[in-house]
């Protein structure tokens, strides 16, 4: 009887320990993974400022967090997609990052958001807050931010209100 009740202890204790392990690891992922949308938001913002500099290094920062989002699936074609898509965008957020001037920047910057929502569409990594797919109803251009308030990185002179909400995640 008591040696059925230390291996039945024995067997609590593993499993409590288990399932800290993973608590641990998921709050690791999520830390890691909450990297993402806040180098995005610092390259939108250097683009509204027209901050080529300000820009470059935001979308090196950014093209360094992409790689790092951990993606899980049961499914080995779905994982191998994310994954395929995870390099597009970090290609597209280096696209940024090599670009000659400000204007190429944004123009790529719009590759870089498509990319990006579509990921955290089909994953939803991003779950720190409520993200946002605003579009210029003018050009079409799309980005993401992580308020309701239209701020237009494209055209931040002329146009830095013209936007409007058409997702939310």
């Amino acid at each position: 009887m008591i040696k059925q009740l230390k291996s039945t202890l024995i067997l609590l204790l593993l499993l409590a320990t288990g399932k800290f392990a993973v608590a641990q690891q998921d709050t690791a992922i999520a830390i890691r993974n909450n990297k993402v949308l806040p180098a995005y938001v610092a390259l939108h913002g250097k683009l509204i400022q027209s901050d080529f500099a300000g820009a470059t290094a935001a979308a090196k920062t950014l093209t360094e967090e992409l790689p790092k989002i951990h993606l899980r699936s049961h499914d080995l074609n779905d994982l191998m997609s994310l994954k395929v898509l995870r390099k597009e965008t970090v290609d597209a957020a280096n696209t940024v990052a090599t670009a000659p001037n400000i204007n190429e920047q944004r123009k790529q910057f719009a590759v870089l958001s498509q990319k990006l929502w579509e990921l955290a569409g089909r994953y939803r990594f991003i779950k720190e807050s409520t993200i946002y797919y605003n579009q210029c109803p003018m050009t079409g251009v799309t980005w993401i931010s992580d308020n309701k308030t239209i701020q237009n990185p494209y055209y931040p002179k002329n146009m830095l209100t013209c936007g409007e909400i058409k997702a939310q995640l």
